[in-house]
């Protein structure tokens, strides 16, 4: 089961990552001006916003996106044991792998609770002591984590329920 759980936690973790960075650039396609997260993650080590702090940055959240995956899709492994007990929301009963909303909803509810903890004590840090100036925007870094973490929440754990069951 640890296998699995590895292997689903690597697939899922950059599928979440991933389509969390893609989501924190749609300002974009209004005008507005996302919140470079890669950049301002890499640029605490860097002390610059260029490409090598997005880089660096990248390996940084796609690392901490595959280990929270990993937690994700312990508590599904939960679920789908028996350990925990969960409702019943699932709307298409005839597929090979069982499609249950709760899984979505648990993950939406656990990403937001996350992006707000994560944005609470990060937001303390890198507006005071984050080493550009055009980072220690507050509302944007809120903003980009309670967006970002509440879609990975939703993303990660919706698919770590469709691939664990064909392990359990």
């Amino acid at each position: 089961m640890i296998l699995a759980l590895t292997l689903t936690s690597v697939l899922t973790g950059l599928l979440g990552t991933a389509l969390m960075v893609a989501i924190l650039q749609m300002p974009l396609l209004w005008g507005g001006k996302p919140y470079d997260t890669l950049g301002a993650l890499g640029a605490v080590f860097t002390r610059t916003l260029d490409g090598r702090s997005r880089a660096i940055g990248a390996l940084f959240l796609t690392a901490g996106g595959i280990a929270f995956a990993a937690v994700y899709g312990w508590v599904t492994l939960m679920f789908l044991t028996g350990t925990f007990q969960g409702a019943d929301y699932v709307v298409l009963p005839d597929f090979p792998t069982q499609i249950d909303l709760f899984y979505p909803l648990l993950g939406l509810v656990g990403g937001f609770g996350h992006g707000m903890f994560a944005a609470l004590i990060t937001t303390f840090v890198v507006t005071d002591y984050h080493p550009i100036e055009e980072m220690r925007d507050p509302f944007g870094l809120v903003r980009s984590f309670m967006v970002g973490h509440t879609v990975f929440g939703l993303t990660v754990m919706f698919f770590q329920h469709q691939l664990l069951q064909f392990f359990v």
